[in-house]
């Protein structure tokens, strides 16, 4: 008896114990990527509200939100009731009150709405309490340290609601009154125009967050891009010495190499881009350039993507993400074939529009940064010293110089710059390709599952190597003795013909002295 009840005891120690010991350490949950519909009624193409639909997919994107865009004219009827979230984009005030299948959905939709343009729906300016105070107006729009002076707004609203429900505020020029920008009250938004490439495109991030409600913070990113094997590679570990020493981190975004990766060209850029690595900087694959003729190419962009991807890990080189053009996101083939691979992403502006298989809705990222021209902050920022991040996460992109002089320039602006860049190895980061599986985990690089050293110093890259094995020829002695031989016989008879050149030449001047 004496016996069992020790045994009872020792079990109820060890279950104590048990329980007294720490939870093991869980990973940072990566967020699910939500959805919404975007519905707007014209690109307003020629007009000062060009480009606001891609801003404003740009913005989306890095809150990681999977976005559809839908033209009005497109709509199919049914759709709203697959979407939680709805942005309309009102850039003509002529087609919103027409009947159509749209109105007949919208009048039963029970999501959350944001509406963009002059003319919100009365069930926004119910919610929100607007009133139209004035139309076509100049005003000075300013939202946190930015202020952009100037600016032609179409209508002008004030609301009954509270102050900490507005974003922003749009003082204008001829009444000392100010306006909010944006209005939210949760589930309805408000904001009367957005314009791409000026302050309201920043602004609007701020009521974005809220409504869309992301949990992460942000932080700010430097990226250097434009790296192909033949830039300046040294000019790049200089610039991976400056930003070290300075205690900056950066990323790398790299063009791809898809054949001749066993060409000394290939050692030398992985070298420089193992120093990158061990300077602190992050390694990203940027998309490949993608030509006129991308149709008629019988090439596998995947296979081409992980052969480089591998290449670079069997190297030791972690790629952790890719930079792409935002319509890479938007594109079947581009999101499958290329982007497959990554879990992260650095969409940049689109520069030139080269779809193979366009889509309607975007690909979603656990991570993507916003990425900017930081003279496009400078330009609004009223005092650098009160910079805190923006709403999300941002890229300063820079593209990589060849000049040693701008390259000194740069570093110098942002060592001298109050922003605090953070790390991108210090967030969860994962690629995977059949043969390996990279990730970066609080500052650490892992290749399927082993940490990774991140030293390396400057190796010489010898030149001797074969470009084309040489093929087994016959009869090539043969030959070689031959020409020899022919070569003696030219030379002799070059000899005989010069004597036979001077003879002449002296029989002729006796002839010519007789």
């Amino acid at each position: 008896m004496k016996a069992k009840q020790g045994w009872r005891k020792s079990v109820l120690v060890m279950m104590t114990m048990l329980l007294m010991l720490p939870a093991p350490l869980q990973a940072k949950a990566k967020p699910e990527p939500s959805s919404l519909l975007i519905v707007y009624d014209s690109l307003a193409l020629g007009t000062s509200r060009e480009g606001n639909v891609e801003a404003l997919q740009r913005l989306l994107a890095s809150f990681q939100v999977q976005a559809t865009v839908e033209s009005l004219a497109a709509y199919q009827p049914g759709t709203l009731t697959q979407y939680d979230k709805l942005i309309e984009i009102q850039n003509r005030s002529d087609m919103w009150d027409t009947p159509s299948e749209y109105v007949k959905d919208l009048e039963h939709y029970q999501g959350e709405m944001l509406f963009i343009g002059e003319k919100p729906r009365d069930r926004l300016s119910q919610a929100l309490g607007l009133q139209l105070m004035d139309k076509a107006a100049a005003a000075d729009l300013s939202i946190g340290p930015f202020q952009e002076n100037s600016v032609q707004v179409p209508h002008l609203y004030t609301s009954s609601l509270g102050e900490d429900s507005w974003y922003g505020s749009l003082k204008a020029h001829h009444a000392e009154a100010a306006y909010p920008y944006g209005v939210r009250k949760a589930p309805y938004a408000y904001v009367p125009f957005l314009e791409k490439d000026t302050l309201s495109e920043l602004a609007i991030s701020y009521l974005l967050k809220d409504w869309l409600q992301p949990s992460q913070p942000s932080h700010y990113y430097v990226v250097f891009k434009e790296i192909y094997p033949f830039s300046d590679l040294a000019l790049l570990e200089q610039l991976a010495d400056e930003l070290f020493e300075a205690g900056i981190p950066f990323i790398a975004s790299i063009r791809p190499v898809f054949s001749n990766t066993d060409y000394p060209a290939m050692k030398r850029y992985i070298q420089a881009l193992k120093y990158v690595q061990s300077r602190n900087g992050t390694i990203v694959v940027n998309a490949p350039v993608v030509a006129s003729t991308i149709q008629d190419l019988d090439r596998s962009l995947y296979n081409l993507m992980e052969h480089f991807i591998d290449v670079l890990a069997q190297d030791g080189v972690i790629a952790l993400g890719m930079g792409t053009e935002m319509y890479w996101s938007y594109d079947a083939h581009y999101a499958d074939e290329g982007m497959s691979f990554f879990d992260s992403a650095i969409l940049f502006p689109n520069e030139r529009l080269m779809y193979k298989s366009k889509s309607n809705t975007s690909v979603a990222f656990s991570s993507s940064l916003y990425s900017m021209d930081p003279a496009f902050l400078k330009r609004y920022l009223i005092d650098e010293r009160l910079l805190e991040p923006l709403p999300m996460d941002t890229a300063f992109t820079y593209d990589l110089v060849q000049q040693k002089e701008e390259l000194l320039s740069i570093a110098d602006r942002l060592k001298s710059s109050w922003i605090t860049f953070e790390d991108y190895k210090n967030d969860s980061h994962i690629v995977s390709t059949p043969a390996y599986e990279l990730k970066s985990e609080r500052g650490a690089l892992y290749r399927n599952g082993e940490r990774m050293g991140i030293q390396a110093g400057r190796e010489e890259t010898s030149g001797d190597y074969v470009y084309k094995e040489q093929e087994e020829k016959s009869f090539e002695q043969w030959f070689t003795v031959q020409n020899k031989i022919f070569i003696v016989i030219i030379f002799i008879t070059l000899i005989v013909f010069t004597g036979f050149l001077i003879v002449g030449y002296r029989m002729y001047k006796r002839k010519y002295y007789k």
